[in-house]
Parts: structure tokens; sequence; C-alpha cells
């Protein structure tokens, strides 16, 4: 499996709010990406609901510029 083949992407805040991890799912359930970035501030979980397309987006632009 490849960056090419995740299907689904879903941004989680982490518990502290200072941090997003991304999880790329692939037709193959043993076989998930992961990438994660710091942020520099605290996030509201509310605020990065609203945001949830934007994180999403972010997360496909990262692994398909991998490929």
């Amino acid at each position: 499996m490849t960056f090419a083949d995740i299907e689904q992407v879903d941004p989680v805040l982490s518990d502290d709010g200072r941090s997003v991890c991304f999880y790329g799912h692939t037709p193959d359930e043993d076989q998930t990406f992961f990438w994660s970035i710091s942020l520099p501030m605290r996030i509201a979980e509310d605020v990065f609901e609203g945001l949830l397309p934007d994180w999403r987006e972010l997360g496909w632009q990262h692994w398909m510029q991998q490929t």
C-alpha cells in the first residue's frame, strides 16, 4: 500500500488540544497511515470541529504530495 491508496482521512485533536493526528485509511484494514502536527497553541474542541473540513483537506494534501 502507498499513500495513493488512502481512501479516507480522519483528523483527530489530541487530548491536550496541542496537536492534530491524521489517520489515512486504506482498503486494507491492517494498513493505516499516521501523521501528526504540533500546534503553536491550544485549540478548543469546538473550534477544531468547526474547521474539520479544513483539517481533513490538510491531511489529504500532505499525503498526496508524497505520491
